[in-house]
């Protein structure tokens, strides 16, 4: 019992076994190794505790320790109690009990930090091994003074063999120009007890160089002494190889970022170092030595970009690797300038996925954006000008017929993109040809017109115009050009009609008169030509208004094709002027129509709410009896209606040959005017006025006379028609008061008193607004007061329809100071209300009036009328015509203010005037 105590209390694992069967008695520290009772011990199941893989052997072991009666000894796996195996070394020696009976005694041994030593020795070895085999790595030891005295696998590597790597050996085969440097770096190292490297050139066995890098440490004895070198040479030539690869990639690409003018950025996350190159300085205009911070960048990004550029590259940049990009407006830090960039960057991460680095790029992109603007708002001009145009873009591709037009098509044309048929539904069938043809053809400088119905069923032309783009594909334009074809046809229409009346107009009348001249010689018909001028139309348009006056010529124009109903044609000549042709009708019934249509247009007219009645003169010409053809037939008929006029108007007038004549030898008188003019053969003769108060001359009047060069001198007499003419009227008026206030200048500048002198203006001058300033304009040019200058007028002036504003005209010479005569008052058509609505100073009482005067009561009762009213109204009054005294007595006793006739003078030249008003004026009472 004392023995199994002991046996028990002893710390080491100790076992009895006994042969002839597995049967084994543990202590208690076995047990509690491998992890079970002592109650229960292993007894015969000791064995499970081993581990599966070693039971065979330890079995073994020990039938052949007890076989053999000697001692057993085995390592193998045991159960622990921690979990798992640990190895073990079981021994046991032959023991003989008191019975004589043979048993082992053992212990166990726990080497399993022993066994974990050993096989980490031997990984260890080997993994050094096949370093040393695969890496191609030389290992030497050499001595103190650096003598080498063993290697391993310098054959390998050089060309030598290996017992010349010994002691200096290895010199041989290193590259001479790296000879010097690497003993130079040895003895170094040497000297200094320091480790050594360097990098050379090695000979290899096939007679070339490669570079290796040689490593050595000093080791030391107890005392601190070198024992030995030892060290190993590496071979670095592909490493070389791609250092020198990667310096030209690295030359490469800075010869490229600077090609590409490319700004680098690389911010090292951990550090917080940050990198710009000196492209991304300029970029923003930052200094070359200026410092780069956090805040460098997104200070310089427009405040409105500033969000984005913090989000993507400070805030949320992706950790995947993953390029991220933006564009930006910046301010350059020097010039303060917009410009755009485009960024880049890419984050990189560690293995616990912390940013630690970020790298990217920066780049001006201005002119890009720049063009891509101005591109964008081509594109829109041309977008808009697409619409605005009604035109649309369409591509086709002649294999499949399919058509890809732009946007607005579908508006335009009520398709988009899609076959070449669909738009062929829709051209007109008469047109469809036009188009296919036009495809064979490939497109041409021809621009092609087809008709087409559009959205809503709506006609439309179209235009359509292409060319090829390549074998297979059609490009060009169609637009829309209803407008135009509208207008086109509105533009004919106007130029064959009249745009108020509806009626044929000017030309195409001329046109249709032509073809009926032509009609009726070969076919020896006749017809009738009648002109129309509506009489007074003027005072309509003056009294209500052009609008009035519009409604007026539509009403004349309806009632004369009712008259004619379908036995002519009506059209408009222009302002107040018709032209009607009649088939088949000879004098008499152009007689009777021209009869009709004057009681027709005499019908009342009622435009707001007064009444009118039209009133008309016809002339009337007949084919071919009065011309041959249209230009003659119409002089005729002008002729005629010129008759009609000179009648009284408000009637019509047939052609006559004598009336040819007169018109013939009014356009010669008319020449023979504008040559004598040219000439300087019309000039003014000055007749005197006289005051039948103080007998002195109190002006003269400016009359026209021309010293004819065959003829002699003429009066307005023998040419007076003249004045008809508006051009030749206002050029003779002209030139009469370049000549008159010359005259008067001259006069005034010889100190005489010529009173006023009247110069006469006809009514044709008066169609100038500017009439009265250019007159006054002239007088301030030669210095001649205005109260020396007296115009004269006649009534017809308030009754010419072309007369622009007679009563501006003469207001404006009233105020100027320019006295205003009216002329033959008493025989033209003038009311007596003109004396109260125009500013006149002056009224002359007609010749007319005066030649009977003594013998003639009515003829005084009138003059003496025209005084009483004239000096009512604070006029003064001047008879023309005076011949004997008697007359200017009788008009002296009815209060008239001076006379004018053969009594005083005649009508003399300007030299004459002046000796004569010198002496006229000498002699007169005073």
């Amino acid at each position: 019992m004392r023995f199994r105590d002991v046996f028990d209390h002893l710390p080491h694992m100790l076992w009895i076994g006994r042969p002839g069967r597995p049967a084994m008695l543990c202590n208690k520290a076995w047990c509690d190794f491998v992890g079970v009772s002592r109650e229960t011990g292993p007894s015969d199941a000791w064995l499970l505790n081993v581990h599966p893989d070693d039971r065979d052997q330890v079995n073994h072991a020990w039938e052949t320790a007890v076989s053999e009666r000697r001692p057993y000894e085995s390592e193998h796996r045991l159960a622990h109690h921690a979990g798992g195996h640990r190895w073990v070394l079981a021994r046991g020696v032959p023991q003989r009990d008191i019975d004589g009976r043979q048993y082992w005694l053992g212990a166990t041994t726990d080497i399993d930090p022993l066994k974990t030593a050993e096989h980490d020795l031997a990984l260890h070895a080997e993994r050094y091994r096949a370093l040393h085999l695969t890496s191609a790595m030389v290992l030497w030891i050499a001595t103190p003074d650096g003598r080498v005295i063993e290697e391993w696998g310098w054959a390998n590597l050089s060309a030598q063999d290996p017992g010349e790597f010994h002691g200096w050996g290895w010199l041989d085969a290193v590259h001479p120009d790296d000879r010097d440097r690497v003993v130079a770096s040895w003895e170094r190292a040497r000297r200094n007890a320091r480790s050594y490297g360097a990098e050379f050139r090695v000979r290899t066995p096939a007679g070339d160089y490669r570079w290796v890098e040689a490593r050595a440490v000093p080791l030391r004895d107890t005392e601190g002494r070198i024992s030995e070198w030892v060290g190993k040479l590496s071979d670095i030539h592909d490493r070389k190889q791609w250092e020198r690869s990667l310096r030209a990639s690295e030359e490469r690409l800075r010869l490229a970022v600077e090609s590409t003018a490319l700004g680098i950025w690389d911010v090292d996350l951990v550090t917080g170092e940050r990198q710009w190159n000196d492209r991304a300085r300029d970029i923003l205009g930052i200094a070359h030595d200026a410092p780069i911070t956090r805040d460098t960048f997104p200070a310089r990004v427009h405040p409105d970009d500033r969000q984005d550029v913090e989000r993507l590259f400070f805030m949320d940049s992706p950790a995947d690797g993953s390029v991220y990009s933006g564009e930006y407006r910046i301010i350059r830090a020097d010039t303060g300038e917009e410009r755009w960039v485009a960024a880049t960057g890419r984050s990189f991460v560690d293995a616990s996925g912390t940013h630690i680095r970020k790298i990217g790029t920066i780049r001006d992109i201005t002119r890009r954006k720049r063009t891509y603007s101005a591109l964008e708002s081509s594109e829109r001009r041309l977008r808009l000008a697409l619409q605005a145009a009604r035109m649309i873009a369409w591509e086709q591709d002649l294999t499949t017929g399919f058509v890809t037009r732009s946007q607005n098509a579908e508006a335009l044309l009520g398709i988009g993109s899609a076959p070449l048929e669909d738009f062929l539904a829709r051209v007109h069938p008469e047109d469809r040809r036009l188009r296919l043809d036009f495809l064979t053809a490939g497109g041409s400088n021809e621009t092609v017109q087809i008709r087409y119905r559009g959205p809503d069923d709506r006609r439309l032309w179209l235009a359509v115009r292409g060319e090829h783009a390549g074998p297979s594909q059609l490009v060009g334009v169609t637009f829309d050009i209803t407008a135009q074809k509208d207008a086109e046809e509105e533009v004919l229409r106007m130029a064959r009609e009249d745009s108020l009346t509806g009626l044929s107009n000017r030309d195409t009348f001329h046109a249709l008169l032509k073809r009926s001249c032509a009609r009726a010689r070969a076919e020896g018909s006749a017809f009738s030509l009648l002109l129309v001028d509506l009489d007074h139309f003027k005072d309509v348009n003056d009294t209500l208004g052009h609008d009035a006056g519009d409604r007026m010529l539509k009403e004349a124009a309806a009632r004369m094709v009712g008259t004619i109903r379908k036995r002519g044609i009506v059209a408009r000549f222009g302002g107040d002027e018709f032209a009607v042709l009649m088939h088949g009708v000879d004098a008499s019934a152009a007689s009777d129509c021209a009869r009709t249509m004057l009681d027709a247009l005499r019908q009342p007219v009622v435009i707001r709410g007064r009444t009118f009645s039209t009133k008309a003169s016809i002339g009337i010409a007949l084919f071919p009896g009065d011309g041959d053809d249209a230009k003659d037939l119409l002089k005729s008929a002008d002729i005629a209606l010129y008759r009609a006029k000179d009648e009284g108007r408000n009637r019509f007038a047939l052609y006559e040959p004598s009336l040819r004549r007169k018109v013939e030898e009014r356009i010669a008188l008319l020449e023979d005017v504008r040559r004598g003019l040219n000439s300087g053969e019309i000039v003014p003769h000055y007749q005197p006025k006289v005051s039948l108060v103080t007998g002195r001359i109190a002006g003269f009047e400016a009359l026209a006379r021309w010293q004819h060069r065959q003829k002699g001198l003429l009066t307005p007499a023998d040419f007076g028609l003249v004045f008809e003419d508006p051009d030749l009227a206002r050029a003779i008026g002209g030139h009469m008061l370049d000549i008159a206030t010359g005259d008067l200048r001259t006069w005034l500048d010889q100190g005489l008193a010529p009173g006023r002198v009247a110069i006469n203006i006809s009514p044709s001058e008066f169609h100038d607004a500017d009439l009265a300033d250019a007159f006054l304009e002239k007088l301030a040019k030669r210095g001649i007061p205005p109260e020396t200058v007296e115009v004269e007028i006649t009534e017809a002036v308030f009754l010419d329809e072309l007369s622009a504003n007679p009563s501006a005209v003469l207001d404006t010479f009233h105020e100027a100071g320019v006295s205003i005569a009216l002329d033959d008052f008493g025989t033209g058509y003038a009311s007596l209300s003109h004396l109260k609505h125009f500013p006149i100073d002056h009224i002359k009482i007609d010749r007319s009036f005066v030649r009977e005067l003594e013998r003639n009561g009515d003829d005084e009762a009138i003059v003496s009328a025209v005084i009483h009213l004239a000096h009512r109204m604070k006029m003064q009054v001047t008879a023309e015509g005076v011949e004997t005294r008697s007359q200017a007595a009788r008009l002296r006793e009815l209060g008239c203010d001076t006379a004018q006739g053969f009594l005083y003078g005649r009508a003399m030249p300007a030299g004459e005037a002046g000796e004569f008003l010198a002496r006229f004026n000498a002699g007169a009472p005073g």
